[in-house]
């Protein structure tokens, strides 16, 4: 498994494989909401394990020396005298969750939509409010609460908020 620099997943495959490397970088789609486009969302191809990939390479030194100093690519998951392999039957799992060259997560379309700004509840904790900041993905929200008298911005499950006041 390979560690990429920061949004750096497609650059490193796309070089990986113009070196000869098999390489899967599993994705997923995202629901996004753009600036100015009045509350439409748009549906985004992400990595499904973001600053990640896998390689397939035999653990020669050579071969994963090459891989380590291909652009996008921060490190190898390991250590410096060997990189971890991982089994084919977990690849073959994350595999079968494709559909359509996909990972699905879910339905983006149950996700409830909340504007910037509003305030929310999580669900069976109503002293738990905060302000919703934004959609990270199709299950994951940022929100800013306030903590004994600090505020702090939060990730939580989307499914789990409200709005405040409601049931």
């Amino acid at each position: 498994m390979v560690a990429c620099r920061q949004a750096q997943e497609v650059r490193a495959r796309v070089e990986l494989e113009r070196q000869g490397f098999d390489v899967y970088l599993p994705m997923r789609l995202a629901s996004i909401r753009r600036p100015n486009r009045n509350g439409v969302r748009d549906l985004v191809a992400r990595p499904f394990l973001p600053g990640y990939l896998f390689v397939r390479t035999s653990l020669a030194l050579g071969d994963w020396r090459r891989i380590w100093s291909t652009f996008g690519v921060k490190s190898l998951l390991g250590s410096e005298e060997r990189p971890t392999a991982v089994r084919d039957w977990v690849i073959e799992r994350i595999r079968e969750q494709e559909e359509g060259g996909f990972i699905k997560l879910g339905l983006v379309a149950d996700a409830p939509a909340f504007a910037r700004g509003e305030r929310v509840q999580l669900h069976n904790l109503d002293l738990v409010e905060g302000l919703f900041l934004e959609q990270i993905d199709d299950r994951r929200a940022s929100i800013l609460v306030s903590l004994l008298g600090r505020d702090s911005r939060v990730t939580v499950d989307l499914a789990k908020l409200r709005p405040a006041g409601g049931k």
